[in-house]
């Protein structure tokens, strides 16, 4: 048995994933601001991930000659960066709204650090039990 092949740890590890690539993606169009032309990115995970995860059942496959039903293997799951094509904020095609990306920016740290304080209690409550186990 695998410690760290649970639900939890998956979740949060798929959430801290799609955090980092939406930083990046916001990094990126905070610096494209002035970029004549230049199509604001975004990163779609959380509908993706909880479509995801309302669709799984825990039924485990004992063998490799059984059926998995309904079963979708969280480790597959990725993050997709998309561009936003259809709008346009200034004259020179650039649809950056600077002060819209830096709102995102803070929204996402706080969002990354919820998710770092999850795993944080996560391993404190597997050392509790470490710790504990043998009295």
């Amino acid at each position: 048995m695998k410690i760290f092949d649970n639900r939890n740890f998956g979740v949060l590890e798929k959430s801290l994933d799609g955090l980092a690539k939406n930083h990046q993606a916001i990094s990126n169009n905070i610096s494209n601001a002035d970029t004549p032309g230049y199509k604001r990115k975004y990163v779609s995970f959380r509908k993706e991930l909880s479509d995801l995860l309302e669709n799984r059942n825990d039924l485990k496959v004992t063998n490799k000659r059984h059926i998995a039903i309904n079963s979708k293997d969280i480790s597959s799951f990725k993050a997709r960066v998309h561009t936003e094509e259809n709008t346009s904020v200034r004259n020179d095609d650039n649809n950056v709204d600077i002060d819209a990306e830096m709102a995102m920016l803070a929204r996402n740290t706080l969002e990354y650090q919820a998710v770092v304080k999850q795993i944080s209690n996560q391993f404190k409550r597997l050392d509790s039990v470490i710790q504990k186990g043998g009295r």
